[in-house]
């Protein structure tokens, strides 16, 4: 679609400013190369902490400082000499209310501040000048991570009061969401919004229509990562086990768990003599899924080098390939498995990831199944689900390849509706 010629401007919020995260930037560059492809003489603008990088990953997106973001979302922005006009309270206020009065105080405020109000001017001129502005892949929206929620939340209410320009969100996990301020919000902004397509619904659709979120602006899609790893999908399965875990506070995974789940890595490992085979997806630090993968490997230096070099989503995907069953505490190493036809075994123990790995099951239908961290048979659980989906992945590969093509395709569908949707201003 060329709209008449007219150039399109895109704003994309996406869930990793620094590129450190590779099931986001799977994510991120799904996003982008379907809407270069759909929208002829489009400027997609991504939010970047790391433009390089961004550049170097996603070629077809134009960096954009997200300093201009981080300011608008910060909470004082009252000017010296209004202060006593404007009760400390009145700030939230206005920024829900009549946000883009914040961008004006803001501009005020930094009137001697050259750099700052530069920054913050390129990201309020590229809210106001976009056709469509699109949140990308994410489980953002949820008590885990109740700031940056928040923040997307009020980019999106910013957002929207540009009169009759869509504002969407694709590839998104929704929830926990039991906080009642993040509820409010949500509740507020997320009924306003175009069209959210979801990656899972069996919490995400009940959840958005707690919210108020009319069915008719929800659509399923699965995840947009799905298509990358599918196309590069391999005829053969693998001879390995994939291993992964996510140790972190939203994961609820510490490191007391490692010596129990190596064992039963180990053993299945030594009597199916499968090799255990490291598929990283986090290097965020504190959080590097490497180091969770150490405590659970044998001391094999070849392949604990191999899982270091992995950095990109092609990376991963080919040494996910290498598998024949995937266990894994983190989702994206799940949806990459099971977008190459590789049953999966998803380790949770917190709401967050139970909603996770059984959303992406419900999905799938077979070859996805979860164990509870904290289930007192925990280990017994692994041990007899590991070595089932080892015997039945080459029977089962065609169903989930089958459910990978029909989760693609009604991503392609959903795009196209946001694409005619820009159409749709003329």
């Amino acid at each position: 679609m060329r709209f008449n010629h007219r150039p399109i401007q895109i704003l994309v919020e996406p869930s990793d400013y620094v590129l450190r995260n590779i099931g986001d930037m799977a994510m991120l560059y799904a996003a982008t190369e379907r809407l270069t492809r759909l929208c002829d003489n489009s400027t997609i603008n991504v939010l970047t902490d790391d433009p390089d990088a961004l550049r170097r990953f996603c070629p077809f997106a134009t960096p954009l400082s997200a300093e201009g973001r981080a300011l608008w979302l910060k909470p004082d922005f009252r000017p010296a000499k209004l202060k006593r006009f404007v009760p400390k309270h009145w700030p939230d206020r206005i920024r829900r209310h009549a946000p883009r009065l914040v961008s004006l105080f803001w501009r005020l405020k930094l009137r001697h501040m050259p750099d700052a109000r530069a920054a913050l001017l390129r990201f309020t001129d590229a809210v106001d000048r976009a056709d469509l502005v699109l949140v990308s892949g994410m489980g953002g929206i949820t008590d885990a991570f109740p700031e940056y929620a928040l923040s997307v939340l009020e980019t999106l209410n910013l957002a929207l009061a540009r009169k009759g320009r869509p504002v969407v969100m694709v590839g998104q996990g929704m929830g926990p969401l039991a906080n009642a301020e993040l509820r409010a919000r949500a509740s507020a902004i997320l009924p306003r919004l175009h069209l959210i397509a979801l990656r899972e619904t069996r919490a995400g659709l009940p959840l958005l229509a707690e919210l108020g979120v009319s069915n008719d602006r929800i659509c399923a899609t699965g995840d947009d990562a799905i298509e990358m790893a599918h196309e590069m999908r391999v005829d053969e399965l693998g001879t390995g086990i994939g291993v992964n875990l996510r140790l972190s506070s939203y994961s609820g995974v510490s490191a007391d768990i490692l010596e129990g789940l190596r064992h039963v890595l180990d053993a299945t490992s030594d009597s199916l003599e499968a090799p255990l085979i490291g598929v990283p997806v986090s290097w965020v630090p504190r959080e590097a899924d490497i180091d969770s993968i150490r405590g659970l490997m044998p001391t094999d230096e070849t392949e604990l080098n191999r899982a270091l070099a992995i950095r990109t989503p092609i990376d991963l995907i080919r040494q996910i390939q290498r598998c024949r069953v995937v266990v894994t505490g983190s989702y994206h190493a799940g949806v990459f498995a099971l977008a190459n036809g590789i049953p999966t075994i998803g380790l949770a123990r917190s709401d967050y990831y139970v909603d996770k790995f059984l959303g992406l099951a419900d999905m799938f239908g077979t070859g996805c199944e979860m164990v509870a961290l904290d289930h007192p048979n925990s280990a017994e659980k692994l041990r007899s689900a590991l070595r089932r989906l080892w015997e039945e992945a080459p029977a089962i590969r065609p169903a989930i390849l089958a459910r990978a093509e029909a989760q693609i395709a009604a991503g392609h569908t959903a795009y196209r509706r946001i694409r005619d949707a820009i159409g749709d201003q003329g």
